[in-house]
């Protein structure tokens, strides 16, 4: 690992470092501008693009350049930058730093630092003026009743947000840098005295210590946050909304927000976390309770029935009564592919129709998906290619997909969906019996940040009642079973 570079007490030697960093002057986004402020010179380096130029100009440069010549000249040396702060410059917030890879990277970012002659420390300040994208409505997780404000690029923007909502004294924020050559910027907030700090700080080492050169999105973030990457299934919830990131907050957990990224992600987490919807907590509980059931059943229904299908058309037809078992037979029989490979192909075209839509533009997606799935549908059954049944089995098992809240959920529901469908087709009901036991002690074993995954059901633990089940508000404790647990 390279030593750490100081600064140094020369302002053209330091101006020569960071021109030679930044590859000025040709590259043509450094700005170094230096002046006269008082009795000694100073400079401006930032850049083009990344900060507001006004506030520079007014808060900055002006009132550096405005003092009297003989300002500052009783101040010692090494207090000139802070002498500026203090006399001059009214920009808030400011860190004193003094080295030169810190002081890059805050200049990378947006920030200005302003070096004095014989000071070997210069004053990084907030000057952040890029473009960003407003705030708008949530384009995943909307919901009929609740806020209809989403997450946007700008971490600062999105940690606003949800101290907005989270007006508590204990809310706080860490910046953390992740990825080698190329560093992201990350937000960590957890409400001390709820959150297990032990838990913020595996996220926060975890963070520090990626060997990635780069991890831009919230998707890598997540990749280094988890602790089983073989999981079909996440391990993190992932958010758009402020809203639902201050409930996690509530309950104990830490929120990441990515600077770039208009996701937060929520650690540690349970399997339950992956199967509510912020609609569940606008709503009177019954409703909430109601909706919920219907999406168990309806993920249930996508995971196992083409499975369950395979299984009792091959193995287990005494299932079945004589008379659907003969109409079966008699639409199948026409159909020249093998039984598995009609259920793989016609999954598999269920799931490029909804790829298909969702990358279409615009509401020609919604169309696209609508005339695929009827012309496709209709013209295999009439061509003999598929079975009827096996067409509304397919059909239905993709309704019950579309329940799953979560989209990364459901990607991982539709492997899990692949490896029922091929136990059912190899070994019947008892391959897929041995199947789902492996399935549940695989995710009983699985921790998220060193929280059980599928707690607190299993180990159990005291925590809210609302999991499969939201019962009123009058039992719904503060804080989850993970915040500030107690070991016995």
């Amino acid at each position: 690992m390279e030593d750490a570079v100081a600064l140094l007490e020369s302002l053209t030697r330091n101006l020569d470092i960071f021109r030679s960093r930044l590859g000025a002057p040709a590259n043509a986004d450094v700005l170094v501008r230096r002046f006269r402020s008082g009795a000694f010179e100073s400079a401006i380096i930032a850049i083009d693009g990344m900060v507001n130029m006004q506030m520079i100009n007014e808060n900055i440069l002006k009132p550096c350049m405005d003092l009297p010549e003989s300002a500052g000249e009783d101040v010692p040396e090494d207090q000139r930058s802070a002498f500026l702060m203090g006399h001059a410059v009214s920009i808030l917030p400011m860190k004193m730093k003094d080295n030169v890879d810190a002081i890059l990277s805050d200049v990378l970012g947006g920030q200005c630092a302003l070096l004095c002659e014989g000071c070997a420390t210069a004053a990084v300040m907030d000057t952040r003026g890029f473009e960003k994208r407003t705030i708008g409505k949530p384009e995943v997780e909307q919901v009929v009743l609740g806020p209809h404000e989403s997450f946007n690029e700008s971490i600062r923007t999105n940690i606003t947000l949800l101290r907005r909502i989270v007006q508590r004294e204990e809310l706080t924020t860490e910046f953390v840098s992740a990825g080698g050559t190329m560093k992201t910027r990350c937000a960590l907030l957890y409400l001390r005295g709820t959150a297990d700090e032990e838990m913020a700080k595996k996220i926060r080492a975890r963070l520090e210590n990626c060997s990635y050169d780069f991890a831009l999105t919230t998707g890598t973030v997540e990749q280094l946050i988890e602790e089983h990457p073989f999981s079909l299934l996440p391990q993190c919830v992932r958010t758009e909304r402020p809203d639902r990131a201050a409930s996690f907050l509530a309950e104990g957990q830490i929120v990441v927000l990515t600077d770039g990224s208009p996701f937060a992600l929520g650690a540690p987490a349970t399997i339950y976390h992956q199967l509510h919807t912020p609609d569940d907590a606008s709503m009177r509980w019954q409703y909430g309770t109601f909706l919920r059931i219907v999406r168990t059943i309806g993920m249930l229904i996508h995971i196992f029935l083409p499975g369950l299908y395979l299984a009792v058309m091959r193995f287990h037809q005494e299932l079945l009564s004589p008379m659907l078992l003969t109409s079966v037979y008699e639409t199948s029989s026409r159909v020249p592919i093998p039984l598995f490979l009609e259920a793989l192909l016609m999954t598999l075209a269920f799931d490029l129709i909804n790829e298909a839509g969702l990358r279409a533009p615009g509401a020609m997606g919604n169309a696209l998906g609508i005339v695929s799935g009827l012309i496709l549908g209709q013209s295999a059954v009439s061509a003999d290619i598929v079975s009827p049944l096996l067409l509304i089995v397919v059909a239905a098992s993709g309704l019950g997909g579309f329940c799953v809240p979560g989209y990364a959920m459901s990607i991982g529901l539709k492997l899990v969906q692949l490896l029922f469908l091929v136990a059912g087709a190899a070994g019947g009901l008892y391959a897929i019996t041995l199947l789902l036991g492996a399935f549940l002690c695989a995710l009983c074993a699985m921790n998220s940040v060193g929280s059980p995954l599928t707690a607190p059901l299993t180990p159990p633990r005291r925590g809210n009642p609302d999991i499969f089940l939201r019962l009123p508000m009058k039992y719904q404790k503060a804080r989850a079973f993970f915040a500030k647990r107690t070991r016995h």
